[in-house]
């Protein structure tokens, strides 16, 4: 029984652990339409990640640039942190590019707004979220604390 409880344990020790990646934005250009999406990765983990996590962080971003969408370039960039012996990499970070494509709003570009019974001088609920997006667009905040803000504004 203690060897098979050994057994067991090795194998895990060897093949390595499976481990749920979540991917986080590191980087982007507004001007050039393109978002950085990443994930970490350890030694002796096997990294299991969802894509479209990915793509959909990245929709996001480029909504609020003012693009329709975000499409993965196709390739990933391995910026490595760790070696072993043998100069396989086994801890550092995976960068997946995406582009984002779309006719590009204008940033000053105003939304037609429908006639709405509000009295003169004051903003719709819609309107009054928007105003505060873009006040938000300006503060060039880091994309985690814009992030933030913008899922709070859009939860009211």
């Amino acid at each position: 029984m203690d060897k098979l409880l050994l057994l067991v344990m090795l194998a895990v020790v060897i093949t390595g652990c499976s481990s749920r990646k979540d991917f986080y934005a590191t980087g982007g250009s507004r001007a050039d339409g393109s978002i950085d999406m990443a994930y970490d990765f350890k030694p002796f983990e096997t990294p299991v990640v969802d894509y479209k996590q990915a793509e959909s962080i990245a929709n996001s971003k480029c909504a609020v640039w003012g693009y329709n969408r975000a499409e993965s370039f196709g390739g990933q960039t391995q910026n490595c942190q760790a070696r072993d012996g043998w100069g396989n990499c086994t801890a550092g970070q995976m960068i997946v590019k995406y582009q984002c494509i779309g006719n590009i709003t204008p940033a000053n570009q105003t939304s037609v707004s429908t006639p709405t019974s509000a009295p003169v001088g004051m903003l719709t609920p819609v309107q009054y979220k928007e105003a505060r997006v873009k006040t938000l667009m300006d503060q060039n905040l880091p994309y985690a604390e814009y992030q933030k803000q913008y899922q709070a504004i859009m939860a009211e």
